[in-house]
């Protein structure tokens, strides 16, 4: 198994940093571990890393990896001298395993300025920084020869001559073949040939058809006209070419594999830069490059290595707890015997008191007469010899303590009259005699008395010690799992995901499977509306400071196959698309309600009037903005996790579906108005998403998402809001949006603009429609103004919106007020508003719809009426009719001609493209996300998301932000405890069942619950604070018991490291 490059490898991997590294500015260096660095090279849109291990390897990689907490001192010096600089070359010496990264400073490579990396793979190897003159500046590893320094700062590094790799002819073969040994193999032999290796020599000797073990003594022909080296020359010049390509550009990498012995899975063997000739086809794998096959052979190692270490730590904690476990269960069993052996002696003594009575009677007499000792011993012996009964059962004698060992045997229980006593006897039977020592001044019941308290001293004991072992063994495990969570290995190597466009704006999906995508600051809010705003999206924002510039991508636009519109968006995506852009303003942190509006996108234009700049982030909004209700500071953040089969994405296609089926419902039942609101939106008039006024079973099916944006607005009188706000928000008027452009400075009324700009395009007569004269002269730089106005106008050759009445400002009586807000309004309108708000008793809607149909135009009578019937909104009576869902069939009313805007903005060549294809990607992109996965799914990795609390609703891991003041990075940790909280409980309690469908369906949850717990702990910590708001509150259900569960596991940390200051 391949543990470090070859001459080859270092060459291959040369020509991969020279293609996508050279030309890269580098832009931050990190220690791995002591021998290992990392280099991030980026430029913009394009970011390379290449990993440096000194002696071992050196490539590309697509792996994320951990990184050391703090620098070392050299990555510290290599940090001061290279960062930002320009990589402009990477050069291998001759055929030496050591590459040269040269950083050239702008005079020129010789000039000052200039530094270099060397990098050695050879030996014990090193990673030297040295100047423009290949001074030593700074190295890893500091060389010392005969206790002399070789290689430290100061001094120049030898740069070694190295002569490159050399073709070999048949000359230099059969000369190599011929100074073989008599044992010698022709693939030991080859391998001294050259620069060429052990492994290539291999292939070129089975490239010629021949066999690495061969005998050259005895099975090779060395001879001048011998075949077989004519057959090893073409060989070797084919390997030469290849080498030769392996330094001008990149080729395919593989990686051997090695059967498993067991039959599981494959294990990786060998690197080559080349196709080896002596694998099997089947064992080999083929990369796109080198640099790739590299990358996932030392990848995969580094992995494994790092899992057997985090397995080995394990291991031996188990091992200590295991330790601690025995010995408290040796003490308690201990305790245990001495309890039941003081027992069992007790109940033998009173199974045999008689014969303990006449044995302790005879010994006692024996000692009373002044026997000595030994006579006594040997007395005891010859009666014993003499088969007498009582001598028989006397094992010894302990005068010395006054007592003497008996062997009472069960059968003697004549004496003991209770039951149970006669059942512990016959229990007792089946173990034989027992030894007993009793003490020959007490009695047979004085003894057995004795051996009882002994058992009632050693359970008051065993009970003790259990209690005291237990909290010891707890405490003993506590801290040995402390010291595996503190010293726990828990670098881990995965492979980078590739970020979604999306990802780096904030961004959410809405109930309504909408994308939402808003910037972080002004330049993504350029970049945003340039290169992804479309026609049919929706751009939503709200006149506070700081609030977020937010388009909704509309993927629906063209379900019905009419023109893009951003009519089709339901209104709860717009309701929460406005909460994102007020709870990023400074709304969020004053905890005060807004309202944000939106605009289509024809809508937001770069082009600022003449004079006039807009500054980055800030668009010019043309038309009439649309005022959403008043967003709720409430957010939230949560988890979408990304399906990485298609089985898994199928799973969730019914419910995308059934999603997509009641949404183009709505879309079909609001085709037939989309004519009406285009011309509601050229009147410059406030046009109702979805309609003024439903049926209810057109109302139904409005309300997406349970929000009714007609009972919103009037809840929250927003017709009356639009109307006095008419001034600020007038279409014809050109108003910025976004981060703080330039401000338009209004000369004259809205209402004078309006009259004259119409008196222009009628051509009518100034005296019979001439609008009231402003009051006092004109200057010129306000007729100048009226002057650009008037050729806007006449270039769109568009009629600007028109509102019927303009409310004054100042206090107005309700009578007015209410004769403003219903001017549209005849009696059929009225009274089938009354019907349908239920105000009117029981009307049927229908009966009045039928008799409030709506009359064909008459020119004439446009023509007489003081306003023009093209810039009225659509009555309530012709929206109702439109949205009816008891005529499907109808045939959808044309669209009106849209103004001839100006696009947002004139994307490159590359953008187009990309916009092309991105509402195909986004759907695709869309349908691989899911917040709730299910048992059987296979997922990849988790995103994080910060959206709206609403658009969190089918989240399965979420919490709920309000106004507060935790920052970025506590707010992210808090949630993502509260997460994995969630995933431990939603793992069932038991997998065991008898049904086996119910066993592996719970056996599924178990491992997704699990998979999940893996994902959000892995979850970028930064990913993460990108997404998070700033000075939040997190709530979310035990949230209190979170809190406390955390302080107490802080508390017993905290003394368990108190009682060990040692450890």
């Amino acid at each position: 198994m391949k543990q470090r490059f070859s001459a080859l490898d270092v060459r291959a991997t040369a020509a991969a940093l020279r293609e996508r590294a050279v030309g890269l500015r580098l832009q931050g260096i990190y220690d791995v571990n002591g021998k290992t660095l990392l280099l991030k090279f980026t430029r913009p849109g394009s970011k390379e890393l290449v990993i440096i291990e000194s002696g071992i390897r050196m490539h590309l990689t697509d792996y994320a990896r951990d990184k050391a907490a703090m620098p070392s001192s050299f990555c510290i010096k290599l940090r001061k001298h290279l960062r930002a600089r320009r990589l402009t070359a990477v050069r291998q010496t001759g055929m030496d395993r050591m590459v040269d990264f040269e950083f050239a400073a702008q005079a020129g490579a010789q000039a000052e300025g200039t530094y270099h990396i060397v990098c050695e793979f050879y030996a014990a190897g090193n990673i030297i920084l040295t100047d423009h003159n290949y001074a030593i500046l700074a190295l890893m590893r500091v060389v010392r020869i005969d206790d002399e320094i070789a290689f430290g700062v100061g001094r120049t590094y030898p740069l070694p001559q190295s002569r490159d790799i050399e073709p070999v002819g048949g000359a230099e073969i059969a000369a190599c073949l011929a100074r073989a040994g008599p044992a010698e193999t022709l693939k030991r032999c080859l391998a001294q040939l050259g620069a060429y290796g052990p492994a290539l020599a291999e292939s070129i000797v089975v490239s010629a058809g021949l066999r690495p073990g061969m005998r050259v003594a005895a099975e090779v022909d060395v001879g001048p006209q011998s075949p077989h080296v004519a057959a090893l020359a073409e060989a070797y010049a084919a390997a030469f070419d290849t080498v030769e390509r392996l330094g001008r550009e990149v080729l395919p990498g593989y990686i051997t594999l090695k059967q498993a012995a067991d039959g599981g899975e494959d294990m990786f063997d060998d690197l080559n830069p080349w196709r080896p000739a002596q694998s099997p086809p089947e064992l080999v794998r083929e990369f796109a490059s080198f640099a790739d096959a590299a990358d996932t052979y030392f990848s995969s190692i580094e992995a494994q290595k790092l899992r057997t270490r985090a397995h080995q730590q394990e291991a031996a904690a188990e091992r200590k707890l295991d330790a601690a476990r025995a010995e408290h269960h040796g003490r308690v069993a201990a305790l245990e015997k001495q309890h039941e052996h003081a027992e069992r002696q007790a109940r033998r003594i009173e199974a045999n008191l008689e014969f303990v009575d006449q044995a302790i009677a005879i010994i006692r007499q024996a000692v009373a007469a002044g026997m000595d000792w030994r006579e006594l011993e040997e007395l005891v012996a010859d009666q014993r010899s003499q088969d007498n009964p009582v001598a028989e059962r006397i094992v010894r004698l302990n005068l010395a303590a006054n007592q003497i060992t008996l062997r009472l045997d069960p059968l003697y229980d004549a004496a003991s009259d209770d039951s149970d006593s006669d059942s512990d006897a016959g229990s007792d039977a089946d173990s034989g005699p027992l030894e007993v020592d009793v003490d020959i001044f007490d009695t047979a019941f004085a003894n057995a008395q004795r051996y009882y308290n002994t058992r009632r001293q050693a359970g008051v004991k065993h009970a003790r010690t259990l209690a005291a072992s237990t909290k010891a063994l707890q405490s003993a495990e506590q801290k040995i799992r402390a010291d595996l969570k503190s010293n726990r290995v828990t670098a881990t190597v995965s492979q980078m995901r590739k970020a979604i466009w999306f990802e780096k704006f904030s961004w959410f999906v809405s109930s309504d499977g909408f994308l939402v995508v808003a910037g972080h600051d002004m330049q993504q809010n350029e970049l945003l509306v340039k290169r992804h705003l479309r026609p049919g999206d929706a751009y939503v924002h709200a006149d506070l400071h700081g609030a977020a510039s937010v388009i909704i991508k509309n993927n629906r636009s063209t379900a019905l196959g009419e023109a893009p519109s951003a009519d089709t968006i339901p209104p709860s995506t717009l309701f929460q698309a406005g909460i994102m852009s007020v709870c990023q303003s400074r709304a969020w942190d004053a905890k005060i309600l807004a309202s944000a509006w939106w605009v289509e996108a024809h809508q937001v234009s770069k082009t600022a009037p003449t004079g006039e700049y807009l500054t980055t982030g800030s668009f010019m909004i043309r038309g009439k903005k649309r005022t959403l209700p008043p967003a709720q500071l409430v957010y939230g953040f949560g988890v979408m996790f990304r399906l990485a089969d298609d089985e898994s994405i199928a799973r969730h296609a019914a419910a995308r579906q059934q999603r997509r089926a009641v949404m183009e419902e709505g879309l079909r039942a609001a085709a037939p108005t989309s004519a009406s609101v285009a011309d509601a939106d050229d009147a410059g008039d406030v046009t109702i998403v979805g309609g003024a006024s439903q049926p209810p079973a057109a109302a139904a099916a409005a309300a997406v998402g349970g929000l009714d944006f007609d009972a919103a607005r009037r809840k929250y009188n927003l017709d009356e809001i639009d109307a006095t706000a008419e001034d600020a928000f007038e279409g014809a008027e050109q108003t910025q949006a976004g981060g703080g452009g330039g401000s338009s400075k209004r000369y004259t009324s809205a209402k004078e603009r309006r009259d004259q700009r119409k008196q222009k395009q009628r051509g009518g007569d100034a005296d019979a429609a001439a609008p009231p004269a402003p009051t006092g002269k004109l200057s010129k730089k306000d007729q100048r103004r009226l002057d650009e106005e008037a050729k806007y106008a006449a270039k769109d050759k568009q009629p600007q919106k028109q509102q019927q009445q303009q409310m004054k400002r100042g206090q107005k009586s309700k009578a007015r007020k209410r004769k403003e807000k219903y001017a549209e309004q005849d009696d059929e309108d009225r009274d089938l508003r009354m019907a349908l708000l239920g105000a009117a008793g029981k009307v049927d809607p229908d009966a009045v719809l039928a008799k409030a149909a709506p009359p064909p135009p008459q020119e004439d009578e446009e023509s007489e009426s003081d306003s023009d019937p093209e810039d009225l909104p659509p009555s309530i009576v012709d929206q109702i009719a439109a949205m009816s869902v008891d005529s499907p069939d109808e045939p959808a009313a044309e669209p009106a001609a849209e103004p001839e805007a100006e696009p947002a903005a004139e994307p490159e060549d590359d953008d187009d493209e990309q916009a092309a294809d991105l509402l195909t990607e986004q759907l695709d992109v869309l349908d691989m996300l899911t917040a709730a996965p299910v048992a059987g799914d296979n997922l990849s990795f988790a995103i994080p998301v910060c959206a709206p609390y609403p658009a969190l609703a089918g989240y399965k891991y979420r919490v709920k932000l309000v106004p507060g003041t935790t920052k970025k990075g506590k707010a992210c940790k808090m949630a993502q405890t509260v997460m994995l909280a969630a995933a431990d409980g939603n793992r069932p309690k038991t997998t065991a069942a008898g049904d086996p469908a119910v066993a592996e369906r719970l056996e599924l949850e178990d491992i997704l619950a699990q998979r999940e717990k893996s994902l959000i702990r892995t979850l970028p910590e930064m990913e993460m604070i990108a997404q998070m708001l700033g000075k939040v509150k997190v709530s979310a259900p035990n949230m209190d018991a979170l809190k406390q569960k955390s302080k107490a596991a802080a508390k017993t940390r905290a003394k368990a490291k108190a009682a060990n200051p040692g450890d």
